[in-house]
């Protein structure tokens, strides 16, 4: 399979294994046991990376990656270990046993990581070794910067569009894609067949699957954006009661009310797993979603006459805020060098290969199916797909939004995750919902 949901772990997740080992992060000192070695009897570099692709084809494609940078760098050597567990990385960090580099799945714990001194700035790596970041797609390169520093490179980068099954909209008389959230509603409601007790056999649209129980984003994020809205002001500070944020949030809420709560997560457990052959879009019980690349990827690899029938448009925008068409959530694996690690110029040396070289951000990509990092890379096979070439237009995209990183941005994130929760499945008015977010 080209892509894994795996970029996106739940915010929730996330967030806990943070607050877990925040105090530990206080007593950080910049010393290190050893996680990697310059040994003297061989004159080699040791450097030792926590990677976050797991095992399988992704890792595979890591390790012929660094093969091919250990044979330009024959003094360097690297070694990579999967792990997935934030408080694991941490605890090797506030134990004096940092890895050299950590290959993050996401950018989320970077605001909090930085400020609790586990990562090292890197703005001096750049300015010696005459790095533009601006070769970098711009979203995915803000998710790297937290109180005006630079923490991490970004590798591979992953967001979402909108997803429909041409099939059944022509069946439910819709010609073409809904072009406002407004209408995405409209067509949601032509699109879902419910039986006499309301049970649900198809529906339009789920705004909030796939979401964190699937391991992917909290949906709200792109949808304020999609209304005008915003969740931080230009200083960082959390502004999660936006009048159109709360919009979002209604909007979002309304499906649930149209529905029935029980009806709709009746329909979510009775569905088969994501990203397999019976989960509701790759089955055809659902006509529209907002995902990423991977589904697409999954689907053709799944069933492939089925997925003939999916195609992907950015994700429309409020018409009461018609610019904003577009504007969803983009993130990338952040490569980051720990406080504490030995060799951290090479350290440097090697992620900045890594991110910066087109022929091998290429052959990534069209292995593992993320989007490139970079602005400009060589031809692949899979970005003369239609479909993922939607995707990386979305990436950059001027309204392509990357989450600001703080010291609390992670934790802010599972607060507007429960916020969503209590408003949609709990009964709680959005505003109440939102107002309860305090963004610490």
């Amino acid at each position: 399979m080209r892509s894994s949901p795996r970029t996106t772990p739940p915010r929730r997740r996330l967030a806990a294994s943070v607050a877990s080992a925040a105090i530990g992060l206080l007593a950080l000192t910049a010393c290190s046991s050893g996680a990697s070695s310059s040994d003297a009897s061989d004159g080699r570099i040791h450097l030792t990376m926590y990677q976050q692709w797991g095992g399988g084809h992704e890792q595979a494609v890591l390790d012929r990656l660094i093969e091919r940078y250990e044979s330009l760098h024959p003094r360097v050597e690297i070694t990579e270990t999967p792990v997935t567990n934030n408080a694991k990385i941490l605890a090797s960090i506030t134990g004096g046993d940092a890895p050299d580099i950590v290959d993050l799945g996401n950018s989320l714990p970077l605001g909090g990581w930085a400020a609790a001194g586990a990562l090292q700035p890197l703005d001096r790596y750049i300015r010696a070794s005459g790095l533009d970041t601006s070769t970098y797609i711009p979203s995915a390169m803000r998710a790297m910067t937290s109180n005006g520093k630079t923490y991490g490179l970004p590798f591979q980068v992953f967001t979402s569009g909108l997803i429909y099954n041409t099939k059944l909209l022509a069946e439910a008389g819709i010609t073409k894609p809904p072009t406002t959230l407004q209408e995405l509603a409209t067509d949601a409601a032509k699109l879902t067949e419910r039986n006499a007790d309301g049970t649900i056999t198809q529906m339009g649209f789920l705004p909030t699957y796939p979401g964190p129980d699937q391991g992917q984003t909290c949906p709200l994020i792109s949808y304020g954006y999609a209304f005008g809205g915003g969740w931080t002001s230009s200083d960082g500070t959390a502004t999660p009661t936006r009048a159109a944020n709360v919009a979002a949030l209604t909007w979002e809420q309304s499906f649930f009310k149209r529905y029935g709560v029980a009806n709709v997560q009746n329909f979510i457990s009775s569905a088969g797993s994501y990203l397999t052959s019976s989960d509701p879009l790759e089955s055809g019980k659902l006509a529209m979603m907002f995902d990423g690349p991977w589904s697409v990827q999954y689907a053709s690899d799944n069933r492939s006459a089925a997925a003939g029938d999916l195609r992907v448009v950015p994700l429309p925008a409020s018409s009461t805020a018609p610019s904003r068409a577009g504007s969803t959530y983009v993130d990338a694996n952040a490569q980051v060098i720990p406080t504490g690690a030995e060799h951290p110029k090479a350290a440097f040396d090697f992620i900045k290969w890594e991110t910066t070289n087109a022929s091998e951000t290429a052959s990534f990509s069209d292995t593992v199916g993320n989007i490139p990092q970079l602005k400009d890379t060589p031809s692949f096979a899979l970005a003369s797909d239609p479909q993922f070439a939607k995707y990386i237009g979305i990436a950059k995209s001027a309204n392509a939004r990357s989450w600001t990183q703080t010291a609390t941005s992670s934790n802010y994130g599972t607060q507007l995750c429960e916020a969503q929760d209590n408003a949609l499945l709990n009964g709680q008015s959005a505003t109440a919902a939102l107002e309860a977010v305090t963004g610490r």
